[in-house]
C-alpha cells in the first residue's frame, strides 16, 4: 500500500511538473528572465562605463592579483588592472562577435535553403550535398583551422564560424519549405502564376519567421561559447583588448593565487548562455502556443 502510495504521488508530482513547465506562467517567467538578463548584456555593450569608472587597459594599483574587495570589486588581474572593468568591458568584443556570427551564418543560411528548396531539381541537390559535405565535419575543428589560417583577430573569428554556421540553416529553412509547399495558399498562389521565389518569399517564409527568430536567439549563446573558444586558444581578440575566452586563458596560470581570473568571466559566459536559453525557452513556449491557436 504505501509503494502505491509512493508511486501515485510520484505521478502527481512529474504531471503538475511538465503541466507548470508547459504553463503560461512558466512561459512568462522564462521569457522575461530571460529578457532581463539579455538586456544587462547588451547595456554592457553600448554602455559600459554606466557599470564602471574604471579603464580596463589602464593601471590602477600598484599590487597585482589583489583579491576582490569593496575598491576593486572582482579584484585586480597580474598587472594591476581593474577586473570588474576587464570583464564588463569584455561583453563587447565577445558579444558582438556572437551576434556577427549568428547574423551572417544565419543569412546565408537562410537564402541558400531557401532557394534549394524552392527551385528543387539539380540545383537543389547540388546545394544540399555542399551542405552534407560541411555538415560531416567536426563544426569547431573546422572553425579552428579556418581561423588559424586566416590569421589571429576578431575577423577571422567571425569569418571561420559564419561558414561553418550557415549549413545547419540551410538544411533548416529547407524542410521547412518542403513542409509548406503543397498547403493551399501556396498552390494557389502557384496556380495564378507566381514564382518559385516570390512563393518563397510571400507566402512560405513570412510563416517561418517565429521558429526561425526562436532558433536564431538559442544560438546566440552556443555562438558565444564558440567565440570564447577560439579566443582561448589566441585566435581572437588580442592583448591589451579585454575579450572573455581570452581572459579564461591568460588567467588559467593563476588559477590558484588569483581564482577570480577565471571565475568571473566564466561566470559571465555562463549567465549570458543561460539567460540566452531561457529567453528561447520563453519564445519556444509562444511559438508553440500561437500554433496550437491557430493564429
Amino acid at each position: 500500500m504505501a509503494a502505491s502510495l509512493l508511486e501515485e504521488a510520484r505521478e502527481r508530482g512529474g504531471s503538475a511538473g511538465q503541466a507548470w513547465r508547459g504553463s503560461g506562467m512558466a512561459r512568462r517567467i522564462f521569457l522575461v528572465s530571460g529578457a532581463l538578463i539579455a538586456a544587462v548584456f547588451v547595456v554592457a555593450v553600448i554602455a559600459p562605463q554606466l557599470f564602471t569608472h574604471y579603464n580596463p587597459v589602464s593601471l590602477y594599483s600598484s599590487t597585482p592579483l589583489a583579491p576582490p574587495s569593496g575598491h576593486h570589486w572582482f579584484g585586480t588581474d597580474e598587472l594591476g588592472r581593474d577586473y570588474f572593468a576587464r570583464v564588463v568591458y569584455g561583453a563587447r568584443a565577445s558579444l558582438t562577435m556572437a551576434v556577427l556570427v549568428v547574423a551572417i551564418g544565419s543569412t546565408l543560411g537562410i537564402v541558400v535553403g531557401a532557394i534549394a528548396g524552392s527551385a528543387g531539381g539539380w540545383l537543389d541537390e547540388a546545394l544540399m550535398r555542399v551542405v552534407d559535405l560541411f555538415l560531416s565535419l567536426p563544426g569547431f575543428i573546422l572553425a579552428l583551422a579556418l581561423s588559424a589560417a586566416l590569421g589571429r583577430g576578431e575577423a577571422s573569428v567571425v569569418i571561420a564560424l559564419s561558414i561553418v554556421w550557415w549549413p545547419s540553416y540551410a538544411r533548416l529553412i529547407r524542410g521547412m519549405i518542403l513542409g509548406m509547399k503543397h498547403r493551399l495558399h501556396v498552390e494557389s498562389a502557384r496556380a495564378l502564376g507566381a514564382s518559385p521565389f516570390r512563393i518563397a518569399h510571400r507566402h512560405i517564409l513570412p510563416f517561418m519567421w517565429g521558429q526561425v527568430n526562436v532558433r536564431i536567439t538559442q544560438d546566440m549563446g552556443y555562438a558565444l561559447v564558440s567565440v570564447a573558444g577560439l579566443s582561448f586558444l589566441g585566435l581572437g581578440a588580442q592583448p591589451p583588448t579585454p575579450e572573455w575566452g581570452s581572459l579564461l586563458e591568460s588567467g588559467l596560470q593563476y588559477v590558484v593565487s588569483g581564482w577570480w581570473l577565471t571565475v568571473f568571466p566564466g561566470a559571465a559566459i555562463t549567465l549570458w548562455t543561460v539567460g540566452i536559453a531561457m529567453l528561447g525557452d520563453g519564445l519556444s513556449g509562444l511559438a508553440r502556443s500561437e500554433r496550437l491557436n491557430g493564429r
